[in-house]
């Protein structure tokens, strides 16, 4: 880079003292010639002017050439910069002060073609001789003596270091690029990248004074503005840091930066910089990148303290806002291999996943109304005009959901086929750990949580170190590996004392169950879609729920339809509930298929085991619970009562319609050992009164109860009474 600088300090001088020489020795190719032998002797490099020249001594003194182009060092093909016309004016007053006062230099359609060859050189660094060079001499034929030498040379290197420019005061009044393009190509990598129609404009009063430049840039079919200042122009020749100021505006960004600027091998910069968008997708695509498409990747905006040095770049004490949510921390980006390193830790107040998961991942549930989940963001729905009209209760909001619907269509069984996007795993590798506030995943939110995230060649592992959820916590391992082409997915996940009717009514839409839970989980699959994913499912999962209720279920309705021969009470109702002191069951999934053999809930008169089948890939369940009336009015602590009646419950169908058919033949094969059941029963709860057997079902502490809940209670006892004589004496 400094090179680079040294160039056009080196185009500037060069191209003055060339004029200065021509005011009083006009042949041109003489002229060329010493310019030409001079680059050579000082670089190793072809300075080529293949042009005529021409020369004005009216307002000013100068030279245009033609056809100018400079190659790369010794041994590197190609050249560094070629141009149809190269314009130098000097004022005349340098003549007789010495002084570079450069009264226009213009580059016209100058291609920059920069380069790093296989074996890792630079075309742009110049390799400067430590002696000074004389490249033209103010000579006035039939004189005595020459005019002083106008020396454009590198000053000695202290201790053998690189040679730097020795200069004299410089001034520029209209320095211009007019439509330069500026190449950069990596023949190590076979990368290239090019930026067009530059044009700016320097100015330098003196070299005490600030640099100046404004101009405009086009880069991938947008055009950048910019305008800068350098403070201290003599800091840059002795490679010490100086302070820019600089600005930058496009139609999709907005940055700036203010603070030092050292310029050695690289540009290294250290000072505060500011930039927003709004849209970080389309800023991702103007960089070259193209995010999947979903709602998110809207406003973005980042400041803090910029620090570069080489390939590495580190954001301190950074401030930054996506779609609504902020956060801080530091941020380390490390470039030159296959894709950018990414360190960051970071601490964010509030993320919404939804903004960012592709219909492919969104369309699974219907939502508790039946139609398709809202997009992020979405407006709540209006309210049904029809106030006085009846509500349906929740069981029949579920039978008459439709299909689930994805991006307006109808998704077979529930599940997408859409092939899920994997971009945001190859666009960096790296680690990173952060502490979020509060998580929206789907219908889902996760409060406090702890995560570090690796990923490196499209594979990620996610550690989930603490995450509070539903009055519990969870911690587990993700695992995402994307390099064959197919999401690899692994969880090993496990969630303590969740609160578990609204965690599966959001993660589920399921609210049949009530309580305190344990879960484990232990999952892989592998696919291109949703569905390709559920379908090679494979692991283990297991639950534990205490203290909890099966919602929709009465024992006591169940009991009073036993005496009058109706089984109806088996039938799901949003209205009831079963308490329970225990409920557990442990499953094993294979290719998508969950069968379970040990489901066990203990609950007071009443025990239920079942077994049976769950297909997630078509949506089914094929399970049959056995409820089992005992006269216990204990729970798990309870002895296991052999004498009960039980009524076996088979449940088949869709997830969305499923359907209950109790399996009678046992109960009314033979009514005779059903009535020793009962009577059993009455002998096991001999002695209890029918409070005391009510409040063991409901619950203690409901004597001033009204409602359904005393009304229950009131029939359940006139029910015992009736049912088992009466348990009040």
């Amino acid at each position: 880079m400094l090179g680079i600088v040294y160039f056009f300090l080196f185009v500037l001088l060069v191209g003055g003292a060339g004029v200065a020489y021509l005011a009083l020795n006009p042949p041109s190719d003489l002229i060329r010639q010493r310019i030409a032998d001079a680059v050579h002797a000082k670089t190793g490099r072809e300075l080529v002017m293949a042009g005529p020249a021409s020369f004005t001594f009216y307002p000013a003194i100068g030279i245009s050439l033609k056809d100018v182009s400079l190659s790369g060092p010794p041994g590197m093909d190609g050249k560094l910069v070629q141009m149809p016309t190269l314009n130098v004016s000097i004022s005349p007053s340098a003549l007789f002060s010495r002084r570079a006062e450069i009264h226009s230099l213009v580059l016209r359609n100058p291609t920059f073609d920069f380069r790093i060859g296989k074996d890792g050189r630079k075309n742009w660094h110049f390799a400067f001789g430590a002696m000074p060079i004389r490249y033209a001499e103010l000579q006035t034929p039939n004189t005595r003596r020459d005019t002083e030498q106008f020396d454009v040379a590198a000053a000695d290197a202290a201790h053998g270091a690189s040679a730097r420019v020795a200069m004299g005061d410089v001034q520029l009044d209209d320095v211009r690029i007019e439509g330069g393009t500026f190449r950069f190509t990596d023949e190590r990598t076979g990368r290239s990248e090019q930026i067009g129609d530059v044009n700016v404009k320097f100015g330098l009063p003196s070299l005490s004074q600030p640099l100046s430049a404004t101009g405009n840039l086009a880069w991938h079919d947008k055009q950048l503005d910019f305008e800068g200042t350098v403070t201290d122009v003599l800091n840059i020749n002795k490679r010490q840091p100086t302070h820019l100021t600089f600005t930058a505006k496009s139609d999709v960004l907005a940055a700036s930066y203010e603070g030092n600027v050292l310029i050695d091998d690289g540009v290294a910069l250290d000072g505060q910089v500011k930039a927003q968008s709004d849209s970080a997708r389309a800023l991702a695509q103007w960089f070259g990148t193209r995010l999947p498409p979903v709602s998110g990747f809207g406003p973005l905006s980042i400041q803090g303290t910029l620090k570069t040095s080489g390939n590495v770049t580190d954001f301190q004490d950074a401030l930054f806002g996506l779609d609504g949510a902020s956060g801080k921390g530091t941020i380390r980006v490390t470039t030159g291999g296959v894709r950018p390193f990414v360190e960051a830790n970071l601490a964010i107040t509030e993320l919404d996943l939804n903004k960012y998961l592709t219909s492919a991942v969104t369309g699974v549930l219907a939502t508790e109304g039946g139609g398709a989940p809202d997009a992020p963001g979405a407006a709540p729905s209006a309210p049904d005009s029809g106030g006085a009209s009846k509500q349906p209760d929740e069981i029949e909001k579920l039978l008459n959901a439709p299909a689930t619907k994805v991006y307006g269509a109808v998704q077979r069984a529930g599940w997408s086929s859409e092939k899920l996007n994997l971009t945001l795993l190859g666009i960096a590798d790296g680690n990173a750990r952060a502490n979020v506030g509060k998580i929206h995943f789907k219908n889902m939110i996760l409060g406090r949580s702890s995560v570090a995230v690796a990923i490196k060649n499209t594979a990620m592992q996610a550690n989930f170190d603490d995450v509070e959820l539903y009055e519990g916590h969870g911690k587990g391992i993700v695992t995402l590996d994307g390099s064959a082409g197919t999401a690899n997915l692994g969880a090993n996940i496990n969630l303590q004392g969740v609160s578990a009717l609204p965690f599966l009514r959001d993660a589920a839409n399921f609210e049949w169950l009530a309580g305190k839970a344990n879960v484990a989980l232990q999952l892989t699959a592998n696919g291109q879609s949703q569905l390709q994913i559920v379908e090679s499912l494979n692991g283990t999962a297991a639950f534990r729920f205490s203290d909890g209720a099966v919602v929709g279920f009465n024992l006591p309705g169940a009991i009073r339809g036993l005496s009058h021969g109706d089984f109806s009470g088996f039938r799901k109702s949003p209205s009831e509930k079963t308490d329970f002191s225990a409920l557990g069951a442990s499953f094993t999934v294979t290719n998508g298929v969950a069968q379970n053999q040990d489901l066990q809930l203990a609950s007071p008169m009443l025990r239920v085991t079942g077994s049976g089948t769950i297909h997630m890939p078509e949506r089914t369940v094929d399970y049959t619970v056995k409820p089992k009336l005992v006269a216990s009015l204990e729970g798990q602590q309870g002895e296991e009562a052999p004498t009960g009646i039980e009524v076996p419950v088979r449940i088949t169908g869709s997830w969305e319609r499923p359907t209950y058919r109790p399996d009678l033949k046992g109960v009314l094969s033979d009514p005779g050992k059903t009535v020793e059941a009962i009577k059993e029963i009455g002998k096991k709860l001999k002695g209890k009164n029918g409070d005391e057997i009510v409040d063991k079902i409901f619950g203690k502490g409901d004597d001033d109860a009204t409602g359904s809940t005393a009304d229950r209670k009131r029939k359940a006892k006139a029910l015992l009474n009736k049912f088992l004589g009466n348990q009040d004496n």
